[in-house]
C-alpha cells in the first residue's frame, strides 16, 4: 500500500512540475514579447515616417496616379465591384478608397461642426453630396489607404498604421486647409487632389492634398 501511495505521490509531484514548467515557459515567452514590442513601438516615429514620404511618394502618387472624381462616381454607380477592383485600395476588408482630382464650386461651408467641410458642385449632377472636408476633425483615413505603398503588414502593430493616418491628417489640416481663405470661400471655384472612401454612397468625403483656386 505504502509503495503505491509513493507511487502516486510520485506521479502528482511529476505532472505538477510538467504544467509548472510549460507555464513558466509561456509566461516568460510572453513578457518577452511584450519587451520586444514595446522596444520596436518606442524605435517608429510615425511623424518622420511620413514627414519622409509625404513629398517624395504621397503627394506625385496621387497627382499622377489619381482620375477625375467624376469617372470614378460614374463608374462606382455603374458597377461598385469593377471600380473597385479596377481604381480602388484598401487596408484589410475595409472599404475601397480612391485617388482623385477635380473641380467644382463652392456652395456652402460648414464650421459649426467638428467635422467640417465644403459643400462642392462638380458639373456634373449627382445624388450625392460632395465634400471637401476640413476639419479640424477628418474621420476618415483615405489618403492613407489610397495609396498602394502604406500596407498594414508592413507595421508592428495596428497603434503605427493608426499613428501614420494621423499624422497624414495633421498635415492635411495644416498644410492643405490652414492656409486657405474660409471667411471667403464660398462661391469660389476650386480645383483639387485627393482621395476618398467610399462607405456611403450619399456623402462622398474629399480629404484634400492640393487644393487651388481657379
Amino acid at each position: 500500500m505504502n509503495i503505491l501511495s509513493n507511487h502516486l505521490l510520485k506521479i502528482v509531484l511529476l505532472s505538477f512540475l510538467v504544467v509548472f514548467s510549460v507555464y513558466v515557459l509561456i509566461f516568460s515567452s510572453v513578457i518577452r514579447s511584450i519587451e520586444e514590442d514595446e522596444l520596436i513601438k518606442k524605435g517608429f516615429d510615425p511623424k518622420s515616417y511620413v514627414e519622409k514620404i509625404w513629398d517624395s511618394k504621397i503627394i506625385p502618387t496621387i497627382k499622377n496616379d489619381s482620375e477625375q472624381l467624376t469617372l470614378i462616381l460614374d463608374e462606382l454607380f455603374k458597377n461598385k465591384e469593377i471600380a473597385e477592383e479596377k481604381y480602388g485600395h484598401r487596408s484589410g476588408t475595409g472599404s475601397y478608397s480612391f485617388m482623385i482630382k477635380g473641380e467644382g464650386q463652392v456652395i456652402s461651408l460648414n464650421d459649426s461642426s467638428r467635422v467640417g467641410s465644403l459643400t462642392i458642385k462638380l458639373d456634373k449632377e449627382y445624388e450625392s453630396e460632395i465634400l471637401i472636408t476640413i476639419g479640424p476633425v477628418i474621420k476618415k483615413d483615405s489618403i492613407r489607404d489610397s495609396v498602394e505603398f502604406i500596407k498594414f503588414n508592413d507595421f508592428v502593430n495596428q497603434l503605427d498604421f493608426a499613428d501614420v493616418s494621423r499624422i497624414i491628417k495633421t498635415k492635411v489640416l495644416n498644410e492643405i486647409i490652414g492656409p486657405l481663405d474660409l471667411k471667403n470661400i464660398v462661391g469660389k471655384k476650386l480645383f483639387f487632389y485627393g482621395a476618398i472612401t467610399f462607405d456611403r454612397p450619399d456623402k462622398i468625403f474629399i480629404t484634400p492634398i492640393e487644393i487651388k483656386e481657379i
